[in-house]
């Protein structure tokens, strides 16, 4: 399940991000958003964790939590449906 993170300092470090989610479980990956060639960051990410319960431990738990001076904003993502097949000519 995809959780999307926002409000994140640019201070904070990829690293970090996946240390803070890991203490709630299992995390399959967390991707920290950059400005196209820049290197530095645009204040979100998406971490993916394996269910739906350690989604909502990840919500109850970091939504709200200050990291570097700001406030995080934790909430699942809806799942989106994937392309079924390609339409036929």
């Amino acid at each position: 399940m995809n959780l999307y993170v926002g409000n994140i300092s640019p201070a904070v470090q990829p690293a970090e991000l996946q240390q803070i989610f890991a203490g709630m479980g299992e995390v399959l990956y967390t991707r920290l958003a950059d400005k196209a060639g820049t290197g530095s960051t645009t204040g979100y990410a998406f971490v993916h964790v394996p269910n739906e319960e350690r989604a909502r431990t990840a919500v109850a738990t970091l939504n709200g939590r200050e990291l570097k001076g700001e406030r995080l904003t934790v909430s699942p993502m809806p799942e989106r449906p994937g392309v079924v097949g390609a339409a036929k000519k």
